[in-house]
């Protein structure tokens, strides 16, 4: 098995041919995905050393979680409508372009850590696995950890962005 990891300034560089398959789908997880967290964005999560991070209320953890969930779910269903729903920010048109060159995209999200949440905002550290299986070439697998930013609307969560 091997591991490919473009970032989205390579990938745009690039144009994204469609006889590329692997192009297109690491395209569609840099988009989807945000691919350009750095480790130590995770480390200390801007906590003082020894200090214990402040309590997420029950409610907004498992509303973060249901987010996360149905983010989960939309990828896999390869329907760039339904990702832009979870994620409005994301650009539809490269999603969409992207997901016809997949067969089939399996995501778990995992180690989820609710790091601070405010009521209105929260950021989330979490664990994405990806197995893709493209149209034409061979299925890959890719692990990362993000830090995903999420917004309050309505009654519901939405992710915000990815930080770097």
């Amino acid at each position: 098995m091997r591991t490919v990891c473009l970032n989205c300034t390579q990938l745009m560089g690039a144009g994204v041919v469609n006889h590329r398959p692997y192009a297109a789908v690491s395209l569609a997880l840099a988009l989807a995905l945000a691919l350009l967290s750095h480790q130590h964005a995770l480390r200390g999560a801007g906590f003082p050393r020894g200090a214990p991070p402040p309590q997420t209320p029950p409610a907004a953890e498992a509303g973060v979680r249901d987010t996360l969930q149905k983010y989960s779910a939309a990828l896999e269903s390869l329907d760039a409508n339904a990702v832009k729903k979870v994620q409005p920010s994301i650009p539809i048109e490269n999603l969409t372009k992207a997901f016809r060159d997949m067969r089939e995209l399996k995501v778990a999200i995992d180690a989820v850590r609710v790091l601070s949440t405010d009521g209105a905002t929260a950021r989330v550290s979490c664990r994405v696995t990806q197995t893709l299986t493209p149209r034409v070439g061979s299925r890959r697998t890719t692990a990362v950890t993000r830090v995903m930013r999420l917004r309050r609307e309505a009654d519901s969560w939405v992710i915000d962005g990815f930080e770097r």
